[in-house]
């Protein structure tokens, strides 16, 4: 298949993508992570918010319970990276650190509103599988987020917003102790 013929694939797959979403209430699956955050939510029993900037303010989805969740997610980049993720969070043979972004970490009221929502971290494969989903322990995301913001109110300048990242260390058959626990895993190992 050509160059060409490949971007007019993509665009049909593309404009099915979105016309299935669509059949579930889902305005665009391939916003802002939608179709990963469909993917978690249905293996974790959620139901996810149809809205890219969701039904609450800083929440993906909810339980049946109405325990609200927060979805981060990894694409890893290379077969070489899927193989030493699932080596480390099954195998526990190597260690891989990856992070969750939080766009709106950097100012304490934002922080201090992460107590009281549950924290999720999805890891998908260099092509697009769920290898894992991580619940991510609350205080570990508000500690990790609230170290840059008591630097900055003892007057440290930071040149950016950036740096409002929580770290998440697979290593020993799972998740460095204190930082969660999975919750799912996908060995897609031959």
């Amino acid at each position: 298949m050509t160059h060409n013929e490949t971007v007019d694939r993509l665009a049909v797959l593309r404009k099915e993508m979105i016309g299935l979403g669509q059949s579930i209430g889902v305005p665009n699956v391939l916003e802002k992570c939608k179709l990963d955050e469909l993917l978690t939510g249905q293996k974790m029993g959620h139901r996810v918010y149809t809205e890219s900037t969701g039904e609450k303010k800083g929440v993906d989805a909810e339980d049946d319970f109405g325990n609200d969740y927060e979805y981060k997610r990894t694409q890893l980049k290379y077969k070489e990276e899927d193989e030493r993720f699932l080596a480390a969070i099954i195998d526990g043979t190597k260690t891989m650190a990856l992070s969750m972004t939080y766009n709106n970490g950097s100012k304490r009221e934002n922080v201090e509103s992460y107590r009281y929502i549950n924290h999720i971290h999805s890891v998908f494969s260099s092509v697009g599988e769920l290898l894992a989903i991580v619940q991510v322990d609350t205080d570990h995301v508000v500690d990790s987020l609230m170290k840059r913001i008591m630097r900055e109110e003892n007057g440290q300048k930071y040149s950016s917003t950036n740096g409002n990242s929580v770290p998440v260390h697979y290593e020993n058959g799972g998740v460095r102790n204190g930082e969660g626990k999975v919750v799912y895993i996908n060995d897609t190992r031959e």
